[in-house]
């Protein structure tokens, strides 16, 4: 039940947000930074993060598709949040990365599961969640160029 309620705020506080709502955006990036630190009880240690990276490696960690969903909806909210400011694309690519380097190094610290493979694919979260934002641009404006 707690789990269900936690995905639940999770799901709210993402719609809120990719809606422009900035205090959505910043009570989702708290949360995203307490909590895997908060599931192992603030136990934290060194991380040790295995660096291991091959192309086939890359491949298999292709198959994390919740990672992937997960990663174009952060970059698709940090889109929105930015606005129309220049270089908004690539700014949340950055943001959106860091988040990956960061949680990394949070597994790590709590149950030290840092792999460098596992950014793989959250950068192939940044790739949707890039070609979302351009599609819907581009929707947008040809109907914005119709009305």
């Amino acid at each position: 039940m707690l789990l269900a309620l936690g995905v639940a705020v999770w799901i709210v506080l993402a719609v809120f947000a990719l809606r422009g709502a900035t205090w959505a955006y910043a009570i989702f990036l708290v949360l995203a930074f307490v909590w895997i630190p908060g599931r192992a009880g603030f136990h934290l240690h060194r991380p040790e993060c295995e660096m291991a990276l091959s192309f086939d490696l890359a491949l298999f960690s292709l198959t994390n598709y919740k990672h992937i969903f997960l990663f174009a909806m952060f970059f698709l909210m940090t889109r929105v949040q930015l606005g129309r400011r220049p270089y908004a694309l690539l700014i949340a690519a950055a943001a959106t990365m860091a988040i990956g380097v960061l949680i990394e190094l949070e597994e790590g610290a709590t149950t030290g599961h840092c792999r460098i493979r596992d950014l793989v694919p959250d950068a192939a979260g940044v790739f949707v969640g890039a070609a979302i934002a351009s599609i819907w641009r581009r929707i947008i404006t040809r109907d914005a160029r119709t009305t």
